[in-house]
């Protein structure tokens, strides 16, 4: 992982904390903070949802244009979401101690390979047991010291862990949302450094993310926002259903401007800043070490037995399988976070 911190520096888990508020954000009664302090760099207007990068022409530069993020947003692929689902999920188990997992992180590593981007395993141990983060870095060719992520855990569990977990929501659909942002953000010259960030180890604590975010301290990684999202496939509500949004003050204009995408692209959601849901979950993971992040989800109030009209029957369960998603959502969600990491990172035109 060495070698990639140095480009970079160069160019729901665990029991929440107790909390009195569990009510979606309200922006009148935010934190006071300087929001100029945790906010990734001024690409959006979080009012409107404007995710329009700097214009160069009043400068009279001649250097590449701007491209348009929302310009992505209708080339993200249902059919690319679902195949990376699926061959995921028909591993049969990506629990961290089978070969399973060993299974799920060569084939990522080769779906980078395909979209030509180099990947590096980050090793830590488990238990005795070796897990691996994979690691993709896309230097910045502007601003290569301000780095933003996109996360999501590869390794999955069940009622029968060693055998089966499928895992097709929890979370292949966060690594499909990973791989859709890389196949379309890093196919342009960036301005800021992307990092496409596959943890492993989460079932057991996290452990993935916290490997990373503390080698992002020691190494002084300028980290303005991390996506991580965990579960964006099951959707008891189906297409009357809104996606959550999981922040804290920290985060919070970063979780007003990917809601501020969601409206823009009329995808139904959901901001909670002030809340104890998933608390444990590799964003809190990044948060706790000082690095906004956010994670969308899709049923966070069922996932921590809330009464939202929503369930969760196959959430850690051998029945987590491809068929109990709303693939036509979880597209659109996906594309509210690829828009919303491409006015972070800020891609040119070629």
């Amino acid at each position: 992982m060495r070698t990639l911190l140095l480009l970079a520096l160069a160019g729901c888990a665990s029991d929440a904390p107790d909390t009195s508020s569990t009510a979606a954000v309200d922006t009148a009664d935010a934190s006071g903070q300087d929001s100029a302090d945790t906010a990734a760099t001024d690409t959006a207007d979080t009012d409107t949802g404007d995710t329009s990068v700097v214009d160069t022409a009043d400068s009279g530069d001649t250097g590449p244009t701007a491209l348009d993020p929302y310009s992505l947003a209708d080339e993200v692929s249902s059919a690319e979401i679902e195949a990376t689902i699926t061959d995921l999920a028909a591993i049969g188990t990506r629990y961290t101690f089978t070969d399973g997992d060993e299974a799920a992180r060569d084939y990522l590593v080769d779906r980078f390979t395909d979209l030509g981007l180099v990947a590096e395993l980050d090793p830590f141990d488990v238990s005795g047991t070796e897990a691996n983060n994979i690691l993709v870095v896309v230097p910045g060719t502007v601003t290569p010291e301000t780095v933003f992520v996109f996360s999501a855990h590869y390794d999955s569990t069940s009622d029968d862990a060693m055998n089966f977990a499928p895992g097709a929501d929890d979370n292949a659909s966060g690594v499909a949302a990973v791989l859709e942002a890389a196949r379309l953000v890093a196919a342009h010259p960036l301005t800021s450094t992307a990092w496409f960030v596959l943890t492993a180890a989460e079932e057991q604590g996290s452990l993935g993310s916290a490997h990373l975010a503390d080698a992002w301290v020691d190494d002084g990684v300028d980290v303005r926002g991390v996506i991580a999202p965990d579960m964006m496939g099951y959707w008891p509500l189906g297409e009357g259903d809104a996606f959550d949004i999981l922040g804290d003050a920290g985060s919070e204009p970063l979780v007003e401007q990917m809601s501020g995408v969601a409206d823009s692209l009329g995808v139904a959601n959901k901001p909670w800043i002030h809340h104890d849901y998933c608390y444990g979950d590799d964003h809190t993971n990044y948060q706790e070490a000082g690095f906004p992040a956010l994670s969308p989800m899709d049923c966070v109030e069922a996932h921590n037995v809330r009464s939202s009209g929503e369930d969760t029957p196959h959430y850690h369960r051998t029945t987590d399988t491809v068929d109990t998603l709303n693939l036509a959502f979880t597209t659109q969600v996906t594309a509210v976070t690829v828009v919303t990491f491409a006015s972070w990172v800020q891609p040119l035109e070629p």
